[in-house]
């Protein structure tokens, strides 16, 4: 199911996935962008290995990593870019930013079954949100990807 948006929605500046590791938030950003003139996305991973590589995956790191994220995004928006942002964790203080600036905030969920078949840091790493960190309940736009591709079709509403 798909909340009734689209990237044409008057006032949208940017989109920002949240959602566990393995959920699908690269292929939604990469698809979006497909859609969107002057997309730049920001992607958490790459977001770590270039420029958070100083911090670690406590929470307290994390909240430091989507701050930060969050001020690429508002670089993006100055340098007239549509920014793609994709996070494991969501705060409710970044999602007041993304909603007082326009970036809309979805969540991607799938089954907790299918993200321990496409990530082993379920059983192995510590510090992962979705078992030793919880992600708090906010009133976003969900996206449902069970494996399969309805996901692509549930972004695809998404978009238009």
């Amino acid at each position: 199911m798909v909340s009734n948006l689209g990237l044409k929605k008057q006032n949208m500046n940017g989109i920002w996935f949240f959602g566990l590791a393995g959920s699908g938030k690269t292929l939604a950003s990469n698809f979006c962008a497909k859609f969107v003139d002057n997309a730049f996305i920001i992607d958490g991973d790459e977001v770590r290995k270039f420029i958070s590589f100083d911090l670690g995956y406590s929470l307290t790191d994390r909240h430091i990593q989507i701050s930060r994220m969050h001020g690429l995004a508002q670089i993006a928006k100055i340098n007239c870019q549509f920014p793609i942002v994709s996070t494991v964790l969501m705060t409710d203080e970044i999602f007041q930013k993304c909603v007082h600036g326009g970036i809309e905030v979805v969540q991607i969920e799938r089954p907790m079954d299918q993200l321990r078949g496409v990530r082993k840091i379920y059983d192995t790493d510590p510090n992962v949100v979705g078992q030793s960190i919880q992600q708090i309940k906010l009133n976003t736009a969900k996206i449902f990807n069970n494996g399969d591709n309805k996901f692509e079709k549930e972004l695809e509403e998404f978009v238009k």
